[in-house]
């Protein structure tokens, strides 16, 4: 797999993530939606695909 397909399936699933996060209403389900979404964003980060340090940083 290439960079730019591994930052396309990571991009996708942080988007699915955002919707699951926005989507719920159990408080637990959202935290670990958080966390995900983080996680995504420092391999995104590591494959210098971002500029901001924190996802919510980061202009869409």
């Amino acid at each position: 797999m290439t960079r730019d397909e591994t930052l396309e399936r990571i991009r996708d699933l942080q988007l699915k993530v955002q919707e699951l996060r926005r989507a719920s209403d159990n408080p637990a389900i959202e935290r670990t939606m958080q966390l995900l979404d983080l996680y995504c964003h420092m391999a995104r980060w590591e494959l210098g695909d971002v500029q901001a340090m924190i996802p919510e940083a980061e202009a869409r």
